[in-house]
């Protein structure tokens, strides 16, 4: 069994009651104000490094015009995608799928994504660009979905170097299908030729790159809410810890607390006394 919180006494199975047959203390209740206090301590510093990343997100997306503008030009490659990409002709058995390709065509011939893979195993040197070229877009579209998601972290430690290795992959996946198509000598089963959505899709990667360049080069402020411990703030609180002991931290809390409750009253006392004078007033007209 345990001991007694307060006289340290052994307690045997049969002291099963609530209060220590040795100094009558309730051990229930002994030193609740403290245990409590210190959970709180514990809940308001978790809060406190959570409201840091709370704090940065909020920065990354509405910290200076360039973040705001950032999220629509994070999305704007989305909208290329619904139109014309490249202009496909099969010449097999996809022949029925042939016409101007966009995302959205991609998606109602999901199921024939297979047989457009089948292409890399042939003789021709275009079709199998052109599936390289088709892998390499996808990724595009998945790394465009990605670094909108990313971007919440940007004013992270490694939010820099991360934004900016995906500015460099957004750039490549979006270029580098181009080329291949533009590469295609269309002498095989397969003939494209890149669309007006293609061209649009580069341009708005671009754009979104400078966007977030420019960004970083402007800089940004992380505003940190301003966080208490016990009605200290926590910064000061973080100090005390290096030099000071639990007990006379806590006394302080004590102080401080009781002064913002004074504070707290007194404001309240100043708006009974203005609502009362209002009334006053008005029963005077």
């Amino acid at each position: 069994m345990a001991n007694c919180p307060k006289c340290n006494a052994h307690l045997k199975l049969s002291d099963w009651k609530q209060h220590c047959p040795h100094c009558g203390t309730n051990i229930t209740v002994y030193g609740l104000q403290e245990r409590l206090m210190q959970d709180a301590d514990i809940a308001e510093v978790q809060n406190y490094h959570f409201q840091k990343k709370i704090d940065r997100i909020k920065t990354a997306f509405i910290g200076s015009p360039f973040a705001i503008t950032r999220i629509f030009t994070s999305l704007l490659p989305v909208g290329p995608l619904f139109l014309p990409i490249i202009k496909v002709a099969f010449s097999d058995k996809l022949a029925d799928a042939s016409g101007n390709i966009s995302l959205m065509s991609i998606y109602n011939n999901f199921d024939k994504i297979g047989d457009v893979f089948g292409f890399i195993s042939g003789n021709s040197v275009s079709d199998k660009l052109f599936v390289v070229a088709f892998v390499i877009f996808l990724l595009s579209v998945v790394a465009t979905l990605i670094r909108f998601v990313l971007n919440s972290l940007a004013c992270s430690p490694k939010g820099k170097i991360r934004n900016y290795s995906m500015d460099a992959i957004l750039l490549a996946t979006s270029i580098v299908p181009a080329i291949l198509i533009l590469a295609m000598k269309n002498d095989g089963a397969i003939n494209a030729s890149i669309g007006l959505g293609a061209i649009l899709y580069i341009v708005c990667q671009a754009v979104n790159v400078i966007i977030d360049v420019l960004f970083f080069k402007k800089g940004f402020e992380i505003k940190h809410q301003q966080c208490y411990v016990g009605g200290i703030p926590i910064e000061e609180y973080f100090e005390m810890e290096k030099t000071m002991t639990r007990e006379e931290i806590r006394a302080e809390q004590y102080k401080r607390l009781q002064a913002l409750q004074k504070a707290k009253e007194l404001e309240l006392e100043e708006k009974e006394r203005e609502k009362e004078a209002k009334a006053e007033g008005k029963d005077g007209e």
